[in-house]
């Protein structure tokens, strides 16, 4: 969904500050080396004032049908060198949540877009047409019946990218994708059962396109401390390490199913 205006140029010129001084994490992952910089959980506070104006809020309240938490911010810059995220859910980044919980994307490009010219945005499918909810069902169902390790082993595993799109999902996907052109101050808004990726920036005026992206979650969200478990042990089964600890070190004093309350993200 596209929001138009929803954040001002003081917001904005903040938010690519923050983007532009923040240093990602020394050790890469595959996924962070398809991008020219990727930092996860930048500093809150500027986050926490725009997401906590009456605009921001009352916005959202139009949106969706429960209050929002905002949990955790990340830093992208694209450049033409850089393919970017390919079709993909976001499961990881909400694992520590249990499946049916709202989960929220809000992706805040700090360049303009155009479609027809350098390009770089996101392209998405809506739920209508084809929805990820049946997936997080099924990784969370392979979870509590202590299937994971039996996946792990299976021969096709390592051909299996559980975190992307298979190669026919990707020919469905395209079919029916959409793509917006954005101007600063705009914004994306999509739920985390919907598949998205990154359009590659083509050459031109911009070297580089710059996003910030925030996390939100519904206000009746429960952690889900074996599903964050589950999902973490299938990553380092592929060999690789997960992006961010966010679930463990912000969560690590709630219990499974214990409600995650706005005040207790605000203490971490």
């Amino acid at each position: 969904m596209k929001l138009k205006n929803i954040l001002t140029t003081e917001a904005t010129d903040q938010l690519r500050k923050l983007t532009t001084n923040s240093r990602p994490r020394e050790e890469f992952t595959k996924y962070s080396t398809d991008f020219e910089k990727l930092v996860y959980d930048i500093d809150k506070d500027i986050t926490y004032q725009i997401y906590s104006s009456p605009n921001f809020k009352d916005t959202f309240r139009q949106l969706v049908p429960q209050e929002l938490t905002f949990t955790q911010s990340l830093g992208f810059e694209l450049t033409p060198k850089k393919k970017g995220a390919a079709w993909h859910l976001d499961t990881i980044s909400f694992s520590y949540i249990m499946p049916e919980d709202l989960g929220y994307t809000l992706w805040i490009p700090l360049d303009p877009i155009n479609t027809r010219e350098q390009h770089g945005g996101i392209a998405y499918v809506p739920r209508k047409a084809y929805s990820g909810d049946a997936y997080f069902s099924l990784l969370y169902q392979l979870v509590k019946n202590g299937k994971i390790d039996e996946v792990c082993q299976l021969e096709d595993f390592n051909r299996f990218n559980f975190q992307y799109a298979s190669q026919m999902e990707e020919l469905a996907l395209e079919s029916c994708k959409v793509e917006h052109d954005l101007e600063v101050g705009d914004a994306l808004l999509f739920d985390k059962y919907v598949w998205h990726k990154s359009c590659p920036l083509k050459e031109g005026v911009l070297p580089s396109r710059k996003a910030y992206v925030m996390r939100l979650i519904g206000s009746h969200s429960h952690y889900s401390k074996m599903f964050l478990d589950g999902m973490y042990s299938l990553i380092r089964a592929t060999g690789e390490e997960p992006q961010t600890l966010f679930g463990y070190k912000a969560l690590a004093h709630l219990k499974d199913g214990d409600p995650i309350s706005e005040d207790i993200i605000a203490r971490t």
